[in-house]
């Protein structure tokens, strides 16, 4: 029997591949070009100032960033150990009495959704993390269990294992229920769980309204199907729901994002690659959660969401859900809702920590492999730069300083930090292959001793940024004392991640966009496999 669902029932009526509508082809390949272009001219940019005769202004330019990073590092110090600091706090608290004195009655009518995407996960995978959230302080009661299937494995794996992981739980939480998404839908991207929690939700709205069911009584968990939450993350993020101004505008998340589940068996680079982005997020949280509008009292959140968060109900309907015909849901998301609230959608954080799977696969080699294929996916998040550009300029009632202000946050967080690593470490040593007038200069001696001097500060700064990672990522307990001493060395492999899978897979993005090769529809699913000792 043929298929008749059509992609015109699941996306934004008002949204093409992620464009309004009206966005003609043309502009489309114009906002497409930029991203990859700036970031190939800051690559190029080497040649391009020696070319022009105007190395002075690139030698100032690497000289701002160092003086920048070492502030950075500084911040990003502080930043962390803000955020451990606060984990600490946030475990301590009892959230459920504190609920109760702000608005009982609120938090009964509230109940809660935890959306658990799954593809070919097997129950090893699965029940640690259902375990995991029927542990959690709110009472299991409140939780709504839904699991997106794909068609592909739903009935020869997922459905046997729903059915095994509802007679052990079926009795302790509200419900339990799965959706299983067709395959073959024209138009939708492949390869990423956005298609399937789309359909799912959609589904089980559905069921909800046809029940009678007021949707706004609901809080949403989507995350991927290994994360494992405190029991307090859901009390935590209630509390922070009833106490927040204007809360449905808003989604809620934990700071503190760990990849703890797997992280001392993975390869090195994707174990520093990990480690790395749980400090970034929570110092991202706690230094730099918002920014001033120019020209304006108000207040700007550019933290986009990330692989596990908290939303209203009615207001992922009000958005209309997750775009299936794009690869990324969750950066798209959010700015798909930032443009329709005109700004006023952000994120708000707790400090308990959440643990996920970092990136595994059965060999080394395999593992690498994966790695790079979820970071060249990760790449094409830069698709939200021009389908947002192309909103804003349709969007007659954003105030200017607004428009700008999203752009330039765009720009800083995913093209301009991509490239900063590779011009600080490489970027004065191909100034002067290019330009003799560089090479036989006083500052191509005297700047290399600068930076060595200052870089030596952020040397500084990685020791202490040691000691609370280790608060957050407990080593094992039976290590001998010489791994104990690698481990402190692995904090010198960042540049080498930040200029390998942290760059490369990322730039193979940008360019396969801007040079048109065809918009990304098909991705590689990232499996959940063991690595073999």
């Amino acid at each position: 029997m043929e298929n008749k669902i059509t992609i015109d029932q699941l996306k934004p009526p008002d949204r093409k591949d992620g464009y309004p509508t009206q966005t003609p082809k043309w502009l489309r390949r114009v906002l497409e070009f930029i991203p990859g272009s700036m970031i190939w001219f800051f690559v190029l940019s080497p040649l391009i100032f020696a070319l022009l005769g105007w190395e002075d202004v690139f030698v100032f330019y690497i000289s701002y960033l160092i003086i920048y990073w070492v502030y950075r590092g500084i911040k990003f110090v502080v930043g962390v150990a803000l955020g451990v600091k606060r984990m600490h706090r946030d475990m301590d608290t009892d959230f459920l009495s504190k609920i109760k004195e702000v608005d009982s009655e609120r938090f009964e009518e509230l109940e809660y959704i935890y959306l658990c995407p799954v593809y070919k996960e097997g129950l090893d995978v699965l029940e640690p993390s259902i375990e995991a959230w029927r542990k959690s302080d709110v009472g299991a009661k409140k939780i709504h269990v839904v699991v997106a299937m794909e068609e592909r494995t739903a009935n020869e794996i997922q459905i046997p294992n729903f059915k095994e992981l509802k007679e052990k739980y079926g009795e302790v939480f509200a419900s339990m229920q799965y959706f299983v998404h067709p395959a073959g839908i024209e138009g939708e991207a492949a390869g990423v769980k956005g298609a399937n929690i789309n359909w799912a939700t959609r589904e089980f709205v559905k069921d909800l309204e046809r029940k009678g069911k007021d949707i706004h009584n609901y809080l949403l968990v989507t995350c991927d199907c290994d994360l494992r939450p405190h029991p307090k993350y859901l009390s935590a993020i209630t509390y922070k729901y009833l106490t927040v101004e204007d809360p449905d505008h808003r989604y809620f998340t934990s700071a503190i994002y760990t990849l703890n589940n797997n992280i001392w068996r993975v390869p090195v680079l994707i174990r520093v690659q990990s480690t790395m982005l749980t400090l970034v997020t929570i110092h991202n949280w706690t230094t730099e959660k918002y920014e001033t509008i120019p020209f304006s009292r108000s207040v700007f959140s550019s933290k986009a969401t990330f692989s596990s968060y908290v939303v209203n109900l009615r207001i992922l309907k009000e958005v209309h859900f997750w775009d299936p015909e794009l690869g990324i849901d969750d950066t798209t998301f959010f700015w798909n809702a930032v443009v329709r609230y005109k700004g006023n959608f952000r994120g708000e954080e707790v400090y308990l920590p959440s643990t996920s799977d970092a990136v595994e696969n059965e060999t080394m080699i395999k593992s690498y492999k994966s790695f790079y294929k979820q970071q060249h996916r990760w790449g094409w998040g830069i698709i939200i730069f021009p389908t947002t550009l192309a909103a804003l300029i349709y969007a007659k009632d954003i105030p200017w300083n607004w428009k700008f202000h999203m752009v330039f946050s765009m720009v800083k967080n995913y093209i301009l930090f991509f490239t900063v690593v590779y011009l600080m470490t490489v970027g004065l040593d191909l100034l002067g292959v290019f330009s003799n007038r560089y090479a036989y200069s006083s500052a191509s001696y005297n700047l290399p001793t600068a930076m060595s001097f200052l870089l030596g500060l952020l040397i500084v700064c990685n020791g202490f940024l040691i000691y609370y990672r280790r608060k957050l990522i407990p080593t094992p307990k039976d290590w001998p004392w010489w791994r104990h001493i690698l481990d402190f060395g692995e904090i010198a492999l960042i540049a080498v991640q930040m200029l390998s899978f942290g760059f490369i897979p990322y730039l193979q993005a940008h360019t396969e966009m801007m040079l048109g090769k065809g918009f990304k529809k098909n991705f590689y699913a990232t499996e959940k496999v063991k690595i073999k000792k």
